[in-house]
């Protein structure tokens, strides 16, 4: 029977305190896997942390305030929680803009944040993962990461940046019996979504009324829904299991058949 124990695993979570990441730790609870919980969100971090062990049979969750883009920091607090078995580069943010009116700072900030924290973190387990001869190295990308968006330009270089980047990690560390791979979700019923979805400068910039974002995104969704975060958890989860110890270097597609590649 198929069946997935992570009860001797620690995972990582980056970006857990809403949204992907938060539904990503329910997942992994509920498989048994010792939980470290990172963002900026320190009261969103401990209200997960509470229903977590409410919820879960065997819990043991503990997090770190943690922004990603801090190279200094990331390595200071990976070095507090010792040996990881996964790690799961979920932190983002997003903005769009025409590139001719681009805020430099912005563009800086999410590359910071979208690409630079996957580097920043997989290098804080790397050394220790291949001196264990395993682990597991999962980065939420994008279908932005596969198929440019206009005004998206940021997000889009920053998460076809994460699948270069999990390409060339996983040639290096295979031989270590490391995996690393991509998550790559369409539209998700996240909090960043609906933000974006409301957005009246985005539906300026792609010529549609306000109200009419929602129902023109749904429209390009074959199976007529958004994702649920869970979902996405799942697929983690897979990839997290030694029934996926033959997938590396992959990047995989979760969003209802809007792009089949």
């Amino acid at each position: 029977m198929f069946n997935i124990d992570l009860s001797d695993k620690v995972a990582v979570i980056t970006g857990a305190s809403q949204g992907i990441g938060k539904a990503i730790a329910e997942v992994f609870a509920e498989a048994g896997s010792s939980l470290i919980l990172l963002s900026r969100n320190k009261t969103k971090l401990e209200e997960n942390i509470k229903q977590l062990k409410a919820n879960s049979h065997k819990p043991i969750a503990k997090y770190h305030i943690l922004d990603v883009s801090d190279s200094e920091s990331v390595e200071k607090i990976f070095k507090e929680i010792g040996n990881v078995d996964i790690l799961i580069n979920n932190a983002g943010i997003h903005f769009t803009s025409p590139v001719e009116s681009m805020d430099i700072k912005k563009w800086k900030e999410l590359l910071d944040t979208n690409l630079n924290g996957v580097m920043y973190c997989s290098k804080a387990v790397i050394k220790t993962m291949m001196k264990d001869k395993k682990g597991r190295i999962i980065n939420i990308s994008s279908v932005s990461g596969k198929v440019g968006d206009a005004y998206g330009s940021a997000y889009s270089a920053s998460k076809f940046g994460v699948i270069g980047f999990t390409q060339s990690l996983a040639q290096e560390v295979a031989k270590h019996n490391i995996t690393v791979n991509a998550v790559c979700p369409g539209w998700v019923e996240t909090q960043m979504a609906e933000e974006i979805l409301h957005d009246k400068d985005y539906a300026k910039l792609h010529n549609i009324r306000v109200d009419e974002l929602k129902k023109t995104s749904l429209e390009a969704v074959p199976i007529g829904r958004y994702i649920h975060p869970a979902e996405i958890g799942y697929l983690t989860l897979f990839l997290a299991s030694d029934y996926a110890s033959a997938i590396t270097g992959q990047s995989i597609n979760i969003c209802g058949g809007v792009y089949m590649h």
